[in-house]
């Protein structure tokens, strides 16, 4: 009778060596795969501008904002009947996973001010256990980059930054392709808003570097509002100056330009309402008060012709009248060139 198979199996050193290896690496593979961060697609779409406020420096929107992540203990275990899709609640789904002992990717607005009103907020389990949470809201934020210096021809920044609470160690952001954009109908008539693009970055706000996703997008003003309005009626102004130099009697020229000077201070604070009280000039700001220095020049130039006249020097205030006539309008130039060169130089 053979009894060879009853013999146990000889296991050699290099046997040994091979089911160490394997176990110390599926060991390493199960431990990376827990360290690493989960993975949360965020798209945030700017559906509405309600306001921009310059001199408050803040906007308002109304926003679509989903992630997206998986959570495998919130799968459907073998056998188990249960809905190929779960719906909840925001507050009741943080609940369920506070039972469970899981994590959220809780979050917040940086620069968000004031409260924030919720339209919809919910979230979609499948049995799968990818999650996705939509949120569709209106909240105002800050824009503290505001630079006015060339207004009404400036450019400013818009931007909502959302930060994660849990550290990058737990969760990290991740910006799904195309899905952070700007709506087709903002409703802003004032602004152009255009070249929405996303950032990812970390902040350190609660003493650990946690993921920051940040949607910006530019804005610039339509002029016809100010080339009607302002530019237009300025520009007629100065060309009245100029035509009274072609008028013999100075008092008249005396009493137009002084009429000048207060339409300048009127289309002055018509400005200062629209912007906060800045510690700077804008573009705008200088040509008014140039426009304004000019003509209150204008009105000292004629007094002075006007007293020449009346001292029996009438010849020499007609040369000097002949002078002005040019040099209005080649004044203008030489200040339209010195403001080209301080703001774009």
């Amino acid at each position: 009778m053979n009894l060879n198979y009853l013999t146990p199996p000889v296991i050699k050193p290099f046997h040994l060596l091979i089911v160490a290896v394997m176990g110390w690496l599926l060991l390493f593979s199960t431990q990376s795969s827990a360290d690493e961060p989960v993975e949360v697609d965020i798209s945030l779409k700017v559906q509405q501008i309600t306001n921009i406020d310059q001199k408050a420096e803040n906007f308002g929107v109304v926003a679509m904002m989903i992630f997206r992540w998986n959570e495998p203990e919130l799968a459907a275990k073998p056998g188990e009947k249960i809905p190929q899709h779960r719906m909840y609640p925001a507050l009741k789904f943080v609940n369920l996973l506070t039972d469970r002992g899981l994590k959220w990717p809780a979050h917040s607005f940086y620069n968000m001010q004031g409260r924030i009103d919720y339209q919809t907020r919910g979230v979609m389990i499948d049995r799968e256990g990818n999650i996705i949470y939509v949120a569709r809201f209106t909240a105002t934020f800050q824009a503290p980059d505001f630079d006015f210096t060339h207004f009404p021809l400036d450019k400013q920044i818009f931007y909502l930054k959302v930060d994660m609470l849990p550290p990058v160690t737990e969760f990290v952001f991740n910006p799904v392709p195309g899905g952070s954009t700007l709506g087709d109908a903002l409703g802003e008539e004032e602004w152009i808003l255009e070249n929405a693009r996303s950032e990812l970055t970390t902040h350190n706000e609660l003493g650990v570097d946690a993921a920051r996703f940040m949607l910006s997008f530019e804005g610039h003003r339509h002029l016809n509002y100010y080339n009607v309005r302002i530019m237009l009626p300025v520009i007629i102004i100065i060309l009245v100056s100029w035509f009274s130099f072609f008028l013999n009697d100075f008092t008249k020229r005396i009493d137009l330009a002084s009429g000048n000077l207060l339409l300048f201070i009127a289309f002055n604070f018509t400005i200062a309402n629209d912007l906060p009280r800045l510690g700077y000039l804008t573009l705008m700001d200088t040509f008014l008060l140039a426009t304004f220095a000019i003509t209150g020049l204008v009105v000292l130039v004629n007094v002075w012709l006007r007293r020449l006249q009346n001292h029996g020097k009438g010849e020499l205030a007609d040369k000097l009248d002949d002078y002005g006539i040019w040099g209005y309008p080649l004044t203008y130039v030489g200040a339209g060139f010195a403001m080209f060169f301080l703001f774009y130089k």
